[in-house]
């Protein structure tokens, strides 16, 4: 079963909620971020698949955990009935 394709206009949204909730302007959170202001406009608007090291530095910036701030894409995903992927091997 493929991958499903990720929602990136909702995980835009999202970060455009919380840079806004945090009264964050989109040049502050680009400058904490490390990224360019630009890359933030094109993310938030759900036109740039972003690296995980880049929504790794956004997610920082905003003060959450990388995992709450993709939850929204991942929601949105149907469960697969099949075996799981194992995140570790052991």
């Amino acid at each position: 079963m493929p991958a499903p394709v990720p929602d990136l206009r909702a995980l835009g949204v999202e970060v455009a909620r919380l840079r806004r909730e945090r009264g964050m302007s989109i040049d502050r959170l680009a400058e904490t971020a490390g990224i360019h202001r630009k890359s933030i406009i094109e993310f938030e608007e759900g036109r740039d698949a972003a690296k995980i090291s880049t929504i790794h530095g956004i997610a920082h910036a905003l003060g959450v955990p990388l995992p709450e701030l993709v939850m929204p894409v991942c929601a949105r995903h149907p469960k697969s009935v099949e075996m799981p992927t194992p995140l570790v091997d052991r």
